[in-house]
């Protein structure tokens, strides 16, 4: 159990982490992020490695991993599993790097696609009419 002094309510930590207070409580309600305590008023209050797990959270959410796949990582670090979590995250992290790579290769197929209809209507504007 922290002191109070060490714990920082939600708005608090909201204010450090660069978000709002209502995204901390929905991580809250998808369990990837606990109250320490309750304070006055049945305020959440949350010690110092809540600030630590929001930014990991961003970091994973940044790299495009979903809720549910940072919900899963999070019960393997909270049931003192790091090996299994680093496991996870590695094939995680894997897949979204092939499917990155498969968005990169859809996406210069796309803009070609994009240059030779250019050409095409350019050459149409540029032709004499038909008669």
């Amino acid at each position: 159990m922290q002191p109070l002094a060490s714990l920082l309510d939600i708005s608090a930590l909201a204010k450090e982490a660069g978000m709002s207070s209502r995204t901390i409580r929905y991580y809250g309600e998808r369990g990837l992020l606990k109250a320490e305590e309750r304070g006055n008023g049945g305020r959440r209050l949350y010690g110092p490695d809540a600030l630590e797990r929001l930014r990991f959270i961003q970091r994973l959410k940044h790299l495009g991993l979903t809720l549910e796949e940072i919900g899963r990582l999070n019960q393997a670090f909270d049931r003192g599993q790091t090996p299994a979590l680093l496991d996870d995250l590695h094939q995680l992290l894997q897949t979204r790097r092939t499917e990155v790579t498969t968005r990169i290769q859809e996406l210069h197929q796309l803009d070609q696609e994009l240059k030779d209809y250019q050409a095409r209507i350019a050459q149409k504007q540029h032709a004499p009419p038909s008669p």
